[in-house]
């Protein structure tokens, strides 16, 4: 049976449900087909050193016309073409086949695509920009997509953003309307959980459009709650190293063009760099509100 969605502007056909995908009619203008399929690999796989999910690293490659993930006792991958995605049998029996198409297997397509991507998470603010944000394991990206939202934003993406150049100019795209929280940052801001040691998903209304983006915003843990001026060369290297792809597949030339398109997200974008305490809200929380009457 075919199950039809649409994200990122773009229309899948998938043989698996992914209900965490905003769902469509039968289209005939498919972009992206989700198949099972039996496949061997011919090239040599590594470790992708710097991605873990459910605690794995992936064996990864560069094949022909795309890219090849081992998720170990969770199964395998193709992405081709920036318009199929293959997974094998073992794949498909595990349990979390949607949490890995959703996130790596289709930022694949993105790249593929030629998308401008971090690891991190996105708002559209209420004047209708948007608001990005990325930074360190554990400095609260989800948390402050949080914050953004009680301040009057809305979720664009929580995990992969997607962002595309038009005209020179940075749009930011919806992906998979989730908000992921930890119990004690949906506490504070309102959600009815009671276990802080447990992360959440709650559903968020699925936007179509892409957003121009405004506010670009790299965090990391620290002592004390401070603001800085991003518009250096260190964000340069927050940028680099938020890629949610193993960094494999950025060849030379993918290097100086992800080089030359973050220099232009600086150059366009309010950029900043922010140190919070994760064990203190309400200093961050403060600011976003500010930030959003800019």
């Amino acid at each position: 049976m075919s199950h039809y969605y649409r994200t990122a502007q773009l229309n899948i056909v998938s043989d698996v449900e992914l209900p965490s995908l905003p769902s469509i009619s039968a289209e005939s203008k498919i972009d992206v087909r989700i198949e099972r399929a039996d496949f061997l690999l011919s090239e040599p796989s590594e470790s992708a050193v710097n991605l873990t999910r459910l605690g794995i690293q992936p064996n990864f490659a560069l094949i022909k016309n795309g890219h090849f993930f081992d998720w170990i006792e969770h199964g395998k991958y193709q992405i081709l073409d920036g318009n199929l995605i293959n997974y094998d049998g073992k794949a498909s029996s595990s349990a979390y086949l949607e949490h890995f198409i959703i996130n790596e297997v289709f930022a694949s397509i993105f790249f593929q695509r030629g998308a401008y991507l971090l690891h991190g998470a996105a708002a559209l603010n209420p004047d209708g920009t948007a608001t990005v944000v990325f930074g360190e394991p554990g400095a609260g990206k989800s948390t402050t997509l949080g914050m953004l939202v009680k301040s009057g934003a809305k979720v664009l993406s929580d995990e992969i953003v997607v962002i595309q150049f038009i005209e020179g100019k940075p749009f930011l795209y919806p992906f998979v309307p989730l908000l992921r929280l930890w119990g004690n940052s949906a506490q504070y801001l309102g959600y009815e959980q009671t276990n802080s040691e447990k992360k959440y998903e709650f559903p968020v209304p699925p936007l179509e459009e892409a957003f121009p983006l405004k506010n670009a915003i790299s965090l990391k843990q620290g002592e004390h709650f401070e603001v800085g001026n991003g518009a250096d060369h260190t964000f340069h290297l927050d940028l680099f190293g938020n890629f949610p792809l193993p960094r494999t597949v950025l060849t030379p030339v993918e290097q100086m063009r992800r080089f030359q398109a973050s220099a232009d997200l600086i150059r366009l974008c309010k950029c900043y760099k922010v140190q919070r305490n994760s064990s203190s809200f309400e200093p961050m929380d403060e600011w976003i509100n500010e930030l959003l009457k800019l």
